[in-house]
């Protein structure tokens, strides 16, 4: 039964346990006799209480849930089952506690359980601060106590005392609570028994703000090594504060000596944003320095950026300089809160890099084999309860094999939506043909630098810049006939500003055209002729405004058709076919003598060669050479097959084809060569959607010349007897499996007898949860294969070529809750018969250590880490390493 007494209460009745003097109860000295109509009755008497000077300011409440006894002679109370002493904002709790009322002193300790077992050790707390021992004292008048065996958690600290003194603040909010450790392990391992940790004979902390250790050592599984710490500080605050970041890794390298990566400062700039500055010094010279920020706001906006610079030296064996290889990355990715702004957006990714920056700096498969990076970054704006909107963008792309880069900045866009002018604002009745007229327009400027990842900033780059505006004006509208034709007529209009031309020029250099290779015997020269050009051309960006302009009419119809056929037995229970056809003709007068220039290109005769002054501009500028009237058809196709399940005894529709497009034209304004080739194209999916197939051929009605291999004006059927030529062929495959999807490809079960079914689905039922348990270590695996092959048509023979065929593994396999087997990439290539850059490894989790290896085979270098987990004493690591640099040439 619980029992709560007050020290309120113990003041009436066990007054000698508080104080020596008696409690006085007498008149007050100015007490007057009382009248009628006072406050008091006439026999109230008025109290006064003398008490200790030594005892507590407030009132002290304890309870237990066993027992207690009174010890009036010794002034003790003993709580047992679950005590509490409470006082203020501090707790005591144990299954045992001895309280003397004279001293304010509580002593609390664990008792046996039923089994014999200490149990029910003190847990002491004062605010926020709380403490877990195997025995404590404490003193409520003071704010002092003493606590032995004690486990006390700063953040991520964990520090273990053999005998700690807590002095609390108390009620003085200016004074701070200190606890003094001697003899303690500080670590982050939360295991009672610690892996690892740091053993120092005084630690002093200051909850909430610093942990300041004396000489030290650095001890491993109880067991203490050479290495001394002659003092340290923690931070120890669950805020965040400028600090130092200790390195990342310790690395040796043959070439670039011996060096620390990622070491450096960590700023919180203000709530919403921090900043780290982390470097890679090495003693040869080698030096890299990033910039890391993160910014959130919340319901506004969030995003991070990353800006690195490396300078790496190598020597190389024979060269008297050393090979200096500079690179950067910029990094940026922002995306705005949807709820920020119902009318503004502004938000992407920038992702640029020189000098191949991640294959220099890593060694990861993800960093050396991609070889593309884009970026697309934008702002836009809509005007509510207007039909038109703006955006400014950047965009950039470029290729680390080539080196090439192009940037697109600024990009301007105005675009005005689809408005019907002539539509009435109360419409009566019927709507009127003309109302049903749309007109849509969209201008853009742009400006376009073409470079490479390491002249980007050249002056070079921003002078040859080229820059420019485009128009497009379209006025269409659509009618249906019958209900099930839809006919869209339309109109046209493009219009760019080019404000450079590409000019090209005939040279022709004796000196230069000519490469000579000398021979000097003696006083004779002997000249022998190795190589002869005829000439070459030479391009040229020729300044001034020169506009473009097209325009087109067209005329387009469209419908749908479809076929149905069914079967009331057998898997097969029917076919569909939906067919789509559009039938459209336009018109487009030539261009090509306003915006086709020629150059000649051999001295030897006065042949000329045709070229668009738009080649390579801002903006890619269609030449129509020639007057074009084309009747355009084109035919899609969608092939659905209706099944029987008997697994379910359902029917399922699959696609047999999600479409195959056959499509072409006639040029009636043409003089020869009118019909155009007939393409046709589809993707399906095969094997339960896990392989994506495509394909595209091209046949054409024309003959070709057996020498030139280019279109004659002689049909096929007049020359072979056949309607088509068969041109070109390309198709793809592209699987990607996992665990998951080979399952459901390869997991056939007989549907069961009505005899036993409850026993047959149980016990599938509980194989299906053993294959889970077993197959769940494949969760993040998955099998990659694309093969890609092109079959072009020759005169008197066919010509079949590979483009690719490959195959690689990605993934992690949890094969225990403590192992991991990485994969970044296995893969091998078919065409160049070799491994495509392997990336194995695995980790280890030894509770609050990490242990991981990777190893890139490829390329010769490895990664051996193991250290503390990240927290606070993640500097505590044995990191080697092998770099590219240092490669032992692989395999």
């Amino acid at each position: 039964m619980k029992r709560r007494i007050y020290i309120s209460i113990l003041c009436v009745f066990v007054s000698h346990l508080i104080s020596s003097q008696v409690l006085q109860v007498s008149p007050p000295a100015d007490s007057q006799a009382v009248t009628v109509g006072d406050t008091l009755p006439a026999d109230t008497l008025r109290f006064s209480f003398s008490t200790s000077a030594s005892g507590l300011d407030s009132e002290l409440r304890y309870d237990m849930q066993d027992s207690m006894l009174f010890d009036n002679d010794g002034s003790m109370v003993h709580l047992w089952g679950n005590a509490v002493v409470e006082y203020l904002t501090m707790k005591l709790q144990a299954d045992y506690i001895i309280f003397n009322l004279d001293s304010s002193i509580a002593t609390a300790q664990g008792w046996p359980d039923s089994t014999g077992q200490l149990a029910g050790f003190p847990l002491f707390t004062e605010g926020d601060q709380s403490f877990e021992a195997k025995r404590m004292r404490y003193n409520f008048k003071t704010n002092k106590g003493m606590i032995y065996d004690v486990i006390t958690q700063e953040g991520d600290l964990f520090i273990h005392g053999a005998k700690t003194k807590y002095v609390g603040g108390g009620q003085d909010t200016l004074a701070e609570d200190v606890i003094f450790n001697q003899g303690a392990l500080i670590t982050t391992c939360d295991h009672p028994e610690p892996h690892y940790g740091i053993r120092s004979t005084k630690i002093k902390t200051i909850p909430n703000r610093l942990a300041v250790i004396g000489p030290s050592n650095i001890e491993i599984n109880g067991v203490p090594t050479p290495l001394w710490l002659p003092f340290g500080f923690f931070p120890v605050t669950s805020s965040r504060r400028a600090g130092l970041i200790f390195p990342k890794d310790f690395e040796y390298s043959e070439n670039w000596g011996f060096g620390l990566r990622d070491v450096g400062y960590f700023l919180p700039l203000s709530e919403y944003m921090d900043l780290k500055i982390l470097g890679d010094i090495y003693f040869n010279g080698s030096w890299g320095l990033n910039l890391q920020s993160n910014y959130v706001k919340r319901y506004q906006y969030r995003g991070t950026m990353y800006l690195a610079y490396s300078k790496r030296i190598t020597e190389v064996r024979g060269e008297i300089q050393p090979n200096v290889q500079k690179s950067f990355s910029l990094r940026v990715s922002h995306s705005q809160d949807a709820k920020a702004h119902p009318y503004r957006r502004l938000g992407g990714s920038i992702n640029i890099q020189s000098n191949d920056f991640q294959s220099l700096n890593r060694n990861d498969a993800n960093s050396v084999l991609t070889n593309t990076y884009s970026s697309n970054f934008s702002w836009s704006r809509n005007f509510p309860g207007k039909p038109y909107s703006l955006s400014v963008g950047f965009r950039h792309s470029q290729n680390t094999r080539t080196n090439a880069v192009t940037i697109d900045a600024p990009n301007i866009d105005f675009r005005v939506n689809r408005i019907y002018p002539f539509k009435r604002k109360n419409a009566v009745g019927k709507e009127r043909f003309y109302e049903k007229i749309g007109f849509k327009y969209s201008g853009n400027t742009r400006s376009k630098f073409f470079a490479t990842d390491t002249t980007i900033f050249s002056s070079d780059t921003w002078q040859n810049a080229q820059y420019g505006m485009q128009h497009r004006a379209d006025v269409d509208a659509s009618f249906s006939l019958f209900d099930y034709v839809h006919v869209t007529p339309s109109v046209s209009y493009e219009e760019i500003w080019f404000f450079k031309t590409r000019q090209e020029e005939f040279i022709f250099d004796p000196l230069t055209d000519i490469e000579i290779d000398t021979l000097v015997q003696g006083i004779d020269t002997i000249f022998t002729l190795d190589t002869i050009r005829y000439g070459s051309t030479a391009d040229t960006l020729v300044r001034g405004f020169t506009p473009y302009r097209r325009y087109t009419t067209s005329v387009s119809v469209n419908t749908q058709l479809f076929a149905t056929k069914r079967w009331s037995n057998g898997w097969l229970r029917g076919l569909r076919h939906v067919l789509k056809p559009t039938f459209s003709f336009s018109y487009e007068p030539d261009n090509s003598m306003r915006y086709v220039d020629s150059v000649r290109t051999d001295i030897r005769n006065d042949n000329m060669r045709g070229y668009s002054i738009f080649q390579g501009g801002v903006y890619g500028a269609t030449i129509v050479s020639g007057e074009r009237a084309l009747l355009g058809y084109s035919f899609n196709n969608i092939f659905e097959a209706k099944l029987w399940s008997k697994k379910d005894s359902t029917e399922k529709n699959i696609k047999l084809f999600d479409n195959i497009v056959v499509s072409g034209n006639y040029n009636f304004a043409a003089d020869t060569l009118q019909f155009s080739p007939v393409s046709i194209r589809g993707t399906t999916r095969l094997f339960k959607r896990a392989t994506n197939f495509s394909f595209s051929a091209v046949f054409d009605p024309y003959d070709v010349d057996p020498v030139t291999n280019r279109r004659v004006d002689r049909f096929y059927q007049d020359t072979r007897g056949k309607l088509l030529r068969f041109d070109n062929l390309r198709a793809s495959f592209n699987t990607r499996l996992t665990v998951q999807k080979l399952r459901e490809i390869f997991r056939g079960e007989q549907e069961p007898d009505q005899t036993g079914r409850e026993e047959r689905d149980e016990r599938r039922t509980r194989q299906a949860a053993d294959e889970d348990i077993f197959f769940d270590i494949f969760n993040n695996f998955s099998i990659n294969h694309n093969l890609s092959f092109m079959r072009v048509g020759r005169p008197g023979r066919d010509t079949t070529i590979t483009t690719t065929h490959t195959i690689n593994v990605r993934g992690n396999l949890n094969i225990s809750p403590k192992w991991s087997i990485n994969i970044g990439n296995i893969g091998y290539d078919f065409r160049s018969d070799r491994l495509t850059y392997p990336d194995v490894g695995f980790t280890r989790d030894l509770h609050c250590w990490d242990m991981s290896f990777s190893w890139q085979p490829q390329r010769g270098t490895y990664t051996f880490h193991i250290g503390v987990k990240p927290g606070s004493l993640d500097f505590i690591k044995i990191p080697n390493r092998r770099s590219n640099v240092d490669a032992f040439g692989g395999f």
